[in-house]
Formats: structure tokens, sequence, C-alpha cells
């Protein structure tokens, strides 16, 4: 280097406190630090013992200790900025990578991959930070950030709007505290950085990007979403019964009884529970019939009215019970879970009717699920392992009376999205069987039983705090009974026939 025309010039600091180096008239790098400085001229091929006071060596442009870069708070600020958009990178990747594989519906599949695309931005954002709060050796590295930090935002309010409307304020409900109040501050600072400068004609790109985004929003949700959200599952649920017939020994009838119980939408179904069950009524004549006062009655009570016939109160038998298809099993369009059963009336019972009885309840595939252990999560309210079937304990007082035996199915239910499962309180689905004992007002016999079916969603596992019809609707549940009954009468003379 000749004294006269020095080939290092060490500009001023700009307003970030970088210095600009110079070498031969070509710019090599710009230094936060006299250590820095050295980095810069090694990698230029200055050699590594340079006088940097040396004005025949080195020309500075301004005071050569004046380095005004604060290195904690930069790095502060950035660490800061990397922090959050990775921590949300990470739960829109969770997010994003279960939706795209296991969500109930198309839309929820879409959405899926768009947060998996919401993820990818903010790690590109936070590696952009790294850069922007550096040397910014990338010409965009400061919009860039900003994308990431305008998509934590958007998806963190959206999270906190759906827990806080929700009512669970568990779980995750303090990170998306943190990511908005994370939000706000990043906000302000690239703001202050005014990182959009750079970018080329920014409202009309930022108009078209939401125009875009909004748009394609729309339409998305309207075909993949609302559609099939609001198309009625199709499922035929009926009770008849079939040709009879007599035994050999012309002492009872075998009676068919049809259960038609089959999807014919185009929304899958998975089966909470079902029940049917025979049970024969014996009846009288009377023959004045029944007064006003008991039509009054019978009819407001929702029940049908016969003058002529009266059924003595505790008198019905069951005659046989059982379930169509087994609980949890899924029913995709097409499918076809009706059945048939044999009943075997006693004809030494003489005059009276013979009553099918079913019930099915399902909640709608395309949104929920119930766990796989559904069909084998049956739990008893007696000892099976003893012989005389000891009663070990009692349901809910709301559901059966002390010493009722019942059977139950539960799990916990699987909302559509992994954004609802992570932003809302587990509810659990649970199916029980209830098989009461006689007390005085039960309709049925001394020693028989009527078993009855309940379905419920709750807020717990042991189905204390069971939700309302209206918190229950969001998950397509849907209970239906049917009923049929024949005189006994009819049912012989059918026979008789063949």
């Amino acid at each position: 280097m000749t004294p006269s025309r020095p080939q290092v010039i060490v500009h001023g600091p700009d307003s970030r406190g970088l210095r600009e180096v110079t070498v031969g008239g070509e710019t090599v790098g710009r230094a936060w630090s006299q250590r820095d400085l050295r980095r810069v001229l090694r990698r230029a091929g200055v050699p590594a013992d340079v006088d940097l006071d040396h004005p025949g060596q080195v020309r500075w442009r301004a005071d050569p200790d004046l380095w005004p870069d604060r290195p904690r708070r930069r790095r502060s600020h950035a660490c800061l900025m990397v922090l959050g958009l990775l921590v949300s990178a990470a739960v829109l990747f969770r997010v994003g990578l279960a939706d795209t594989l296991e969500a109930l519906t198309f839309g929820g599949r879409v959405m899926g991959v768009v947060f998996l695309a919401g993820a990818l931005v903010e790690v590109v954002a936070a590696a952009a930070a790294l850069d922007y709060w550096g040397k910014r050796a990338t010409q965009y590295a400061g919009q860039c950030v900003l994308l990431g930090v305008v998509v934590v935002t958007g998806t963190s309010l959206m999270f906190l709007i759906l827990q806080w409307e929700g009512g669970h304020h568990a779980g995750l409900f303090w990170l998306w505290i943190l990511l908005v109040a994370w939000s706000a501050w990043a906000l302000w600072e690239v703001s202050r950085q005014k990182v959009w400068r750079g970018i080329p004609y920014p409202k009309s790109f930022a108009t078209g990007v939401a125009l875009s985004a909004l748009i394609g929003s729309a339409s998305v949700a309207y075909s993949a979403m609302y559609v099939p959200y609001v198309a009625p599952p199709k499922v035929p649920f009926m009770v008849s019964f079939g040709k009879p017939a007599l035994n050999a020994a012309r002492t009872s009838l075998y009676v068919p009884a049809n259960f038609t119980f089959r999807n014919e939408g185009s929304v899958s179904i998975f089966v909470v529970g079902t029940q049917w069950s025979a049970t024969l009524w014996p009846s009288t004549f009377r023959e004045k019939g029944t007064g006003l006062t008991r039509w009054r009655d019978e009819l407001g009570d929702g029940w049908d009215t016969n003058t002529h016939e009266d059924f003595p109160s505790a008198s019905a038998r069951l005659l046989a019970a059982g379930q169509i298809t087994s609980a949890g099993s899924r029913l995709d369009p097409g499918d076809d879970a009706s059945r048939q059963v044999i009943v075997e009336v006693p004809l030494a019972a003489g005059q009276g009717r013979v009553q099918l009885f079913a019930k099915i309840s399902f909640i709608r595939a395309d949104r929920c699920k119930l766990a796989n252990s559904y069909p084998q999560s049956v739990e008893y309210s007696w000892d099976v392992d003893s012989a005389d079937r000891k009663h070990i304990w009692d349901a809910p007082p709301w559901l059966a009376d002390p010493g009722d035996d019942f059977f139950r199915y539960r799990s916990r239910i699987y909302r559509s999205s992994a954004i609802m499962n992570m932003t809302q309180a587990p509810d659990w689905a649970a199916m029980w069987w209830v098989i009461p004992k006689w007390r005085d007002g039960k309709p049925f016999a001394p020693g028989d039983t009527i078993p009855d079916m309940q379905v419920h969603i709750a807020r717990d596992p042991d189905s204390q705090e069971v939700l309302s019809e209206d918190e229950q609707e969001p998950y397509g549940m849907k209970t239906e009974s049917a009923a049929v009954d024949q005189p006994i009468a009819l049912l012989r003379r059918a026979a008789e026939k063949l």
C-alpha cells in the first residue's frame, strides 16, 4: 500500500452503527466493531497485520473509536423475534400436518396444507430475522420478517378467539395470549424499522394479496367446507314384522323382527349405540270402555289410547333384546347394517300385543369421530368374575335408580380438525344400556325388565356434566327411535294361513 493512496477506507457509521469498508475503491463489507473490521479485511485479502492506526494504510472517514452498535440489544431483539416465529411455526406445523393427513373433510385437509405453508413462511422469516438484525445481506429480509409476523398475528388471534369462545381457558390458552402479546411487540418493532420501504408498489401488492386470499378462502370454505357440513345424513330407520310361523307343537309363534338401518346419504356416520327389544304386553277386554278422563291423560302424555283394550300395570314381559349393530361401527355411504331376528312368542300368554322397539344413535363422521378404543371400552355394573354377578357400582342418579344394572361404552370425541381439538375442551360420548329392576310404578312384571339405551355427550368421562342439545349439535349427533306392535291374534292368524 502506498501512503499517498490508501487502499482501505472505513466510512462513518450508518443509522444502525455499521461502517462501510472499501478496499481499492470496492466495497468489501461492513463492520460493527474493530474486531469485525479485521474479519472483513481478512476476507478481502488484506494482510492480518495491517496497522489500523496507520493513516497510510487505513483511512478513517470518522472517529476510529466511533462504534455506536449496541450488540446486546440488537441480538436480544433478533433472538426474541426468531423465538416467536419458531414457536408459532412449530404450532402451525403440528396442526397442519395433523389436518393434512387426518382431517375428516376435504376442506380441513386443504386448511392443513395452508397451515403447513404458514409454518414454512415463519421458518423463512426466522432465518431472515437473523440477517435483518445482522448485516442485511439479503435485499428483502425485512419484508420476509414482516410477512412472518403478520402470519403469527393472524393465526394466534384466531386460536385465542376460538378457545375463548369455547370457554376452555386451559391447555394452550396462555400460549395464544403470549403469542398475541409477542405479535403486538413484533408489529411495533417492524413498523419502527419501516421494513415495507423496499417493497415495490406496496399498496397495490398488499391489496392484490388480500383480495386473492379473500376470494380463494371464500371459495374453498363454501365448496369444500360449508356445503358438506350442511348436507343432511340420509339414514333410513324402520321396524317391521315379518311373516310369523307356528312351532311344531303349536304352542308358540316364531315372529321375524326386521330392523332397517342403512346409510343412503353422502355423509359417513359413526354408530354410538343401537338397541332393539321385543316386549309382550298382556291385555284384557274392557266391555264398557274408558272414559274421557283417561283418554285425556293418555293422549296428553303422548300415548295411544284404546278404549276397549286394557293393559294391566306391571304386566309387560321382555321377549328378546339386543343390538342392531356393534357400538362404534362406521357406516359409509351405501353401507347397510339392517338386521332380522326371530322372536319366539308363547301363545300361552293369551290375549295381548307384541311390541317391537328400536333406537339408534349416531354422529356425523365429517364433524367428529370416536376413539378407536370405543368398541372395546365396555364396562359393567356387575362383577363379571363372580358367580352371582354381584352389583358393584351405580350409574349417575339422573340416569338410573340405585341398584339398576347397566353396561356402558365411552370414549373421547375427536373433532374434525386439529385446530378444534387444540382450542376446545375435550368432550366424551357415552352409551348406557340400563337394565332396570322392578319397583312400584314400573310397567313390567316383577322379576322382569325392559332395557333402555341412553346416549349423550358430556364434559367429563363419568358423565357428571352432560351437554345440552345446542352444545351437542356441532357433532351432528342424532338419536332416533321406532316402534311397531301387533296383536297376538293377528300374528297367529297370519301364521295359520301358511
